[in-house]
């Protein structure tokens, strides 16, 4: 399988982490996630930048969160749901974005950014078995 290239965007995080400008395509349980995107999935103190140094706002019309960096370059994460481990059925499209970080918390559990209209959470705690977005991001090289 070709791996996809993808475009990274400066928001001018003092970290000087770069985030892709669109999703990876589809939805993947957390190892999948790890294993198909490796460096790539940030690590969860990249969320947590994310949530310190930009400012978030809800499009009503797209249906995700504008994130605006310090130096006014932006990201559109759209609020794409979740997929449901064995019935692979998708929940909450269009008023929550659910995205794995490279964070395992436990055998069970993995830690990644969880957001809708009223609300941020850049550590949340989830399943692995679901199926999330990933947003890829890198390190300034």
């Amino acid at each position: 399988m070709e791996k996809k290239e993808f475009e990274f965007i400066d928001l001018g995080l003092p970290s000087g982490r770069l985030w892709a400008s669109e999703n990876a395509e589809g939805y993947f349980t957390y190892d999948e996630a790890k294993e198909k995107f490796g460096e790539l999935l940030p690590p969860p103190e990249a969320f947590q930048e994310l949530y310190d140094e930009c400012q978030w706002l809800w499009d009503v019309k797209k249906k995700g969160m504008l994130v605006i960096g310090p130096n006014k370059n932006s990201i559109f994460l759209p609020a794409s749901g979740y997929r449901y481990y064995g019935s692979g059925g998708l929940a909450f499209m269009g008023s929550d974005g659910y995205y794995w970080s490279y964070a395992s918390a436990s055998r069970a559990y993995a830690r990644g950014l969880d957001f809708h209209s009223g609300g941020v959470y850049p550590l949340h705690y989830s399943l692995r078995s679901y199926g999330f977005s990933v947003r890829p991001s890198r390190e300034l090289r």
